[in-house]
């Protein structure tokens, strides 16, 4: 997988319709991998995979230059890191972060959590059993229960905590609300309202005003230090070895323990090829160092156990040249409204699934159709039916029913930071223009004119069109029975279209945990001393990120962070419910 040049990546480029050089390409894998059990000090293979030494050999390093103590070792400067740091730094313990780039990582801007402060003063209680139920089946039950349950429990202050802390550091933070799991229609996949997001009014994600938090409570960071491996005591890990900037070897000791939270492995090539499916079709984009896997493949050398399905999340919304597929990709340019649930088309002008899906299912589909490569089109109706639509989480591009904006304007810092629809569609308009000027987004008067412009057949595109505005206008889809509320007719030129495919935000799956968040391995045995969080652990999600579920995967990040720093002061945790 090629990398052209380094890219600003952020959502401040992406909505502004920034086009984005660097390779891309489909990334080959294979069937899901079984952790087996490895003896104590030996690694636990992890078979199945394709002929790329992505695991390597754990090295021998007998130069330890210094050995520096502290209560607490963070691995990791991320979203993870920092909230465990500074949750263990407000119980009094002393903290050091080791992080491998030159400054903190940016914050994830979507948290989810069941009861937090802002829920409970809109009166909104969310069925618990239906959410664990509904990601159990999202899962295929190939999770560790518990782990989701803990989330369900604790979540609610766990956001709390931070929305708060982030208002005190000059944030606002919002509850995406005012809406309820839609159990009623049976082609509907309910949306639950458990998304929370913050803005800060200079435009920044918080994470610079997080890092002088940490610093004002006596936390330490060990910028350009990277993390190596563990040593460890048969299950009982003693220490984390890092390589300073000038090719040192230190030893960190926490004498209360240690925390991972080094992401996941997005930025690796050769985990990417030999662990994620074959059929997952993905863009990955430069992360300048960022998710190696590092840390997991650590605590694989070690003999912890990792996930058995492989996962990722996606995002169906980066564009294509009409000339273009993945496997010929130079010049992506980012699609804010790739997943709203307009008529989408593969490469013959032919519909081939149900378009209102979570966003990574119609990748699933596409990857099977020619180029894995498909087309979404709308009409000059766009925004209206936008508004109709009713989606969630990041793909919202208008305010939620209780009024808060949503988090796109707040994360790119675009106005208005209002209500005013009439505004709103007045900078989308503009990103789309962006679009246009780059090349990726096509407008044409008539259908025909459109399907030259993308590429594919005039003819078949046609007649799809015209069959999905016939099935529109009676108000069913007979062929592939999407909800009727997101089944609009595009009848209204000029119309619109550009060619898809998928955006690699993450890897999901990771070191096997327990309840304490501390890693174990085949036989579910744990390492004492070390505890896993953020995308470095699993247990938590398979096959798919279910995103109706807004921030899940952040939430979950600091909900266990929260956790973690309890166990490290010593207090409770596991306790019966009442």
């Amino acid at each position: 997988m090629s990398r052209e040049k380094k890219v600003d990546l952020s959502r401040r480029n992406f909505m502004k319709g920034a086009v984005l050089a660097t390779g891309a390409g489909i990334l080959a894998g294979c069937a899901p991998k079984v952790a087996e059990t490895a003896a104590p000090g030996e690694t636990a293979p992890v078979t199945g995979a394709t002929a790329i030494d992505w695991l390597g050999t754990e090295p021998e390093i007998s130069d330890i230059a210094e050995t520096v103590e502290s209560d607490v070792i963070v691995i990791g400067a991320g979203t993870g890191g920092q909230y465990v740091a500074a949750s263990v730094l407000e119980k009094g313990l002393k903290v050091i972060v080791l992080e491998k780039n030159t400054t903190v990582s940016t914050l994830r801007n979507d948290w989810g959590a069941i009861d937090s402060k802002w829920q409970k003063a809109e009166g909104i209680k969310i069925d618990k059993a239906a959410a664990l139920h509904y990601h159990q089946m999202y899962s295929a039950n190939r999770i560790d229960q518990r782990l989701p349950k803990i989330w369900a429990d604790e979540s609610g202050a766990a956001i709390t905590w931070i929305g708060e802390l982030l208002e005190s550091l000059g944030g606002t933070f919002l509850y995406e609300g005012g809406y309820e799991p839609d159990f009623d229609h049976p082609a509907s996949y309910p949306k639950f309202p458990t998304g929370h997001s913050a803005f800060f009014e200079d435009g920044c994600d918080g994470s610079p005003y997080m890092k002088k938090y940490i610093e004002s409570l006596g936390g330490e960071f060990r910028f350009e230090t990277t993390f190596v491996k563990f040593e460890h005591e048969g299950k009982k890990v003693t220490s984390a070895i890092a390589k300073d900037k000038n090719g040192k070897y230190i030893r960190f000791v926490g004498k209360k323990g240690i925390v991972l939270s080094a992401g996941g492995y997005q930025g690796n090539p050769d985990m990417l090829k030999a662990l994620q499916p074959a059929d997952v079709m993905i863009m990955t984009p430069p992360t300048a160092g960022l998710n190696t896997g590092d840390g997991i493949k650590a605590c694989l050398w070690m003999g912890a156990a990792m996930d058995e399905v492989h996962t990722s999340m996606l995002f169906d919304r980066m564009g294509l040249l009409p000339n273009e597929t993945p496997a010929t990709m130079t010049v992506p340019g980012f699609f804010w409204l790739g997943s709203q649930p307009w008529l989408k088309v593969n490469l013959r002008g032919e519909r081939f699934t149900n378009e209102s899906l979570p966003y990574d299912f119609i990748l699933h589909a596409a990857a099977k159709q020619p180029g894995a490569t498909y087309c979404a089109i709308m009409d000059s109706n766009w925004f209206e039916q936008v508004t109709q639509f009713e989606t969630t989480g990041c793909s919202r591009i208008y305010p939620y029913p209780n009024g808060s904006q949503n988090d796109v304007f707040k994360t790119a810092g675009l106005e208005p930071t209002g209500t005013d629809l009439a505004k709103i569609k007045e900078e989308w308009t503009a990103i789309l223009q962006g679009l246009q000027d780059s090349g990726h987004l096509q407008k044409a008067d008539t259908p025909e004119e459109l399907a030259t412009k993308l590429n594919i057949p005039a003819d078949t595109f046609a007649a799809t069109l015209a069959r999905y505005n016939e099935l529109a206008a009676a108000g069913e889809d007979k062929d592939f029975y999407k909800d009727s509320y997101r089944f609009l007719p595009l009848t209204k030129p000029p119309y619109f279209g550009i060619r898809l495919t998928g955006w690699l935000l993450c890897t999901l799956d990771g070191i096997r945990i327990d309840t304490q968040m501390r890693p174990v391995d085949a036989m579910n045995e744990p390492f004492e001393g070390l505890h896993v969080i953020g995308d470095s652990s699993g247990g938590y999600f398979a096959h798919t990120y279910p995103n109706l579920f807004t921030g899940f995967a952040n939430g979950r990040t600091t909900t266990f962070a929260r956790r973690v720093a309890r166990i490290l002061a010593g207090e409770p945790v596991d306790l019966p419910a009442e």
